[in-house]
């Protein structure tokens, strides 16, 4: 059966309004923020995430302090989010420690350069709602500041991402039963961890794409011939996912303002 593209735009505030008056205490939705010294974005990213139209007693937020030796972490403790610590370097790692932390019974990720929109988590959490099918959902990402590498990019990745139903690791939530019986995180894939994810995700049930519920992310890693290279790895390893279940590079190095 062919998938419906579903967007926030046709979501019936009627039919898929959330009862959250029945789950007064409860987690619904945990937000993964794998952060490595990002102490100049994390405060923005962490206030955008506490600033969500979706009751707070309903959705926790886990800052993964991944190895960072700047305040990231300090930083993230004082702004009342959970933080927990991984000292293994590599987002795969950070993941993993946050999502096996996680209470809600939906996962959401993003990263700790990325900014949500106020709508971002009630958008996903309706789609869930809606369809109890559906075990992942995308989105879409806007790349800010405007690099000329990042219009290509931004174009490539959300309509590869919408045709294909797969996610950017910066804006996408799981259900965790599904994450927990697909095996979670898959350790060998650091680089495109995300689309590992979706595809795996996708053989127990529905995956969408909401269009209209973007994040904008930093454009860092599409800076002169550093960006060609990030994006030519990604593209490789992305097609190798696809046709061998695996992928050539682990590794996308550290990007930092």
């Amino acid at each position: 059966m062919r998938e419906k593209r579903l967007s926030s735009k046709n979501l019936s505030p009627v039919a898929t309004e959330p009862c959250f008056w029945r789950n007064k205490e409860k987690i619904l939705v945990s937000v993964v923020v794998p952060a490595y010294n990002e102490e100049k974005l994390i405060a923005s990213c962490l206030m955008a995430l506490k600033n969500q139209n979706f009751p707070q007693q309903n959705y926790e937020i886990i800052m993964v302090n991944n190895a960072s030796t700047d305040k990231t972490g300090e930083i993230a403790q004082k702004m009342d989010v959970r933080v927990v610590f991984e000292p293994k370097k590599g987002v795969i790692f950070a993941l993993k420690r946050g999502f096996s932390q996680a209470k809600g019974e939906i996962i959401s990720f993003t990263d700790a350069d990325t900014m949500v929109n106020k709508d971002w988590l009630k958008n996903i959490y309706q789609a869930f709602q809606k369809d109890p099918g559906l075990v992942f959902v995308g989105g879409r990402t806007i790349f800010r500041p405007r690099r000329v590498l990042s219009y290509p990019a931004e174009m490539v990745i959300n309509f590869g991402c919408w045709l294909a139903k797969v996610s950017n690791g910066v804006n996408a939530a799981v259900r965790k039963d599904v994450y927990q019986k697909i095996g979670g995180l898959n350790e060998k894939i650091n680089f495109n961890w995300e689309n590992d994810l979706s595809l795996r995700a996708k053989k127990e049930g529905r995956v969408f794409f909401l269009w209209h519920n973007p994040v904008t992310t930093s454009s860092r890693h599409f800076r002169g011939v550093a960006g060609i290279r990030y994006c030519l790895k990604g593209i490789i390893n992305g097609i190798y996912l696809i046709l061998f279940k695996k992928t050539i590079f682990f590794h996308f190095g550290d990007v930092r303002d």
